[in-house]
């Protein structure tokens, strides 16, 4: 979930887990202008109002760290239907292991089954970016195809989509084959 690819972060909150105590830590975090701003840009939004989280941390092992998350994001995206400003308000919730890399054994087999556990996020160095976690799951949370309430998509409204007629599908060509096959 969280990338471990090398780029420069929109919203970025570093900890450094070494100075993490026994207890849990919590933070506070929230995207200010030039973030959201950024931030709307990767997401294609029309605008990211506010994003504000609240961030705990647990140690569960020396090397290993959970992080659970709650946050609230008010955003605009635009309609799919008529581009028109759709308003949201999103809130969720994240939970995240990060452990060490350990490298698998060659002939390793890995259970990918949807009930399986998670795999940890790797962990390299002693840091986590908290607020990357979290813009990374408001991404997922976002609505892939916004409406503005009452639209409704009409074909029959756009020139050059044609109606969803059973003599125009793709076995369109194939209707006389089955009529011949009946004889």
């Amino acid at each position: 979930m969280v990338s471990t690819l090398v780029h420069e972060a929109e919203f970025s909150r570093i900890v450094d887990i070494e100075g993490l105590a026994e207890e849990e830590s919590v933070r506070q975090i929230e995207a200010n202008a030039a973030e959201r701003e950024a931030l709307t840009r990767r997401f294609g939004l029309v605008s990211l109002e506010s994003l504000k989280a609240t961030v705990r941390l647990h140690k569960v092992d020396r090397k290993t760290i959970r992080l659970d998350a709650d946050f609230d994001a008010d955003v605009v995206q635009s309609c799919v239907v008529t581009l028109e400003p759709v308003a949201a308000h999103l809130s969720d919730s994240i939970s995240v292991i990060f452990a060490p890399e350990m490298p698998l054994a060659p002939n390793a087999e890995l259970d990918l089954s949807p009930i399986a556990e998670e795999l940890p996020e790797p962990l390299s160095g002693t840091s986590i970016d908290v607020a990357e976690a979290v813009a990374q799951q408001l991404a997922l949370v976002l609505d892939p195809y916004p409406r503005a309430p009452g639209v409704r998509f009409e074909a029959a409204n756009y020139p050059g989509l044609a109606p969803n007629r059973p003599e125009d599908g793709p076995f369109a060509a194939l209707a006389p084959l089955r009529k011949t096959g009946q004889n």
